[in-house]
């Protein structure tokens, strides 16, 4: 179906959509870095395409106790989380989860709306979004759109339970008191790898706020009009995302600078190979974000004395850059020349 003809295309998205989106493209170094993989971390060196990973989000609404003596009492989990409000003030309401592995985030949507609510409230409910680790989604991946009902209660279950042990709850002490819940997989969640491109042009343009040898922070192609800004080109964060399309947005509306592409892959050089050519020659890099990494929900502030992410151990085909060798990976296989042992002797010696 035809929309009509533009001057200019930007795709402020990512995933599989974007992806499908641009497939039929004449934009095809553009569209490369469109594609993506789905995983919950990349290689040190940062992979060779746009990674994100899967999480999954339970929003759930829990009964505050009775009143006593007049006054109402707070859930389970808000006495849990006052008693980590410092001396000099309360109202806690979101927290970054590090003692245990499958969740990484609780947030009382309650408190943090509560500016808008009537005073003095009179609701007994309490509402809650939670969640998980990248790992948990993966392990427990299924159609976002159309989760199983087994797969729904199993993950609901286990993340509600780990919970009340991360709280150091009694059992069920949560879960008893749930009056409401919606659970949702974001599938295509937050990226943990990042593209950097360096162009001179973008750097040192003052409007766009590249300079000082930074990342271009967004994607143009001036040959076809179609330009590319989000998270996933500056910073996995809602500001890297902001100021990715603010930098894309100046370097259009400058005539000059609109006749440049930028932050297009040369997929002839070293950074093809996940090698670190900084970005020079056109080029660029996916380059892993170790803070995304480390809180798996994106770019979070943590305090100095917190763990860094540590890769896990490369396979043979990670340390050569996604690409197999040829004494790791044996040919032939019974096909090629001989089609494996007949054809009268040809190829003799191949395919094992």
């Amino acid at each position: 179906k035809s929309l009509g003809k533009y001057h200019k295309l930007i795709i402020a998205h990512n995933g599989k959509c974007a992806d499908r989106i641009m497939s039929r493209t004449p934009a095809r170094a553009f569209h490369s870095l469109l594609r993506t993989k789905f995983a919950p971390y990349v290689p040190a060196w940062g992979g060779r395409e746009m990674t994100l990973n899967s999480i999954y989000s339970l929003v759930f609404a829990v009964k505050s106790n009775k009143e006593e003596d007049g006054k109402k009492l707070s859930s389970p989990i808000a006495n849990a989380l006052s008693r980590l409000a410092s001396a000099e003030g309360d109202g806690i309401y979101t927290v970054m989860i590090k003692n245990e592995p499958t969740l990484r985030l609780l947030s009382c949507n309650t408190l943090k709306h509560h500016h808008t609510q009537n005073q003095p409230s009179t609701s007994n409910v309490e509402v809650y979004t939670l969640l998980s680790s990248p790992q948990f989604g993966k392990q427990f991946k299924g159609p976002q759109e159309n989760l199983p009902p087994a797969l729904t209660e199993k993950v609901v279950v286990t993340m509600l339970s780990n919970l009340e042990r991360s709280l150091h709850l009694a059992e069920g002490e949560v879960a008893t008191n749930v009056v409401d819940l919606k659970l949702q997989l974001w599938g295509a969640a937050v990226p943990v790898n990042t593209w950097d491109s360096r162009s001179t042009a973008a750097a040192s343009n003052s409007n766009e706020g590249g300079g000082g040898g930074g990342p271009d922070g967004f994607v143009y192609d001036a040959t076809y009009g179609v330009g590319a800004c989000g998270d996933w080109i500056l910073d996995p964060s809602v500001a890297g995302a902001w100021e990715s399309g603010r930098r894309l947005a100046s370097w259009m509306l400058d005539d000059d600078s609109a006749a440049s592409s930028v932050g297009l892959p040369n997929r002839s050089s070293s950074a093809a190979s996940g090698k670190d050519n900084g970005g020079k020659g056109g080029g660029g890099k996916f380059v892993p974000s170790r803070a995304a990494l480390a809180s798996g929900i994106g770019t979070v502030p943590t305090s100095p004395n917190a763990p860094g992410f540590v890769f896990p151990t490369a396979t043979p085909n990670e340390r050569n850059g996604g690409r197999s060798s040829r004494s790791s990976s044996p040919r032939g296989g019974g096909r090629g020349r001989g089609r494996g042992g007949r054809g009268r002797g040809r190829g003799s010696g191949r395919g094992g």
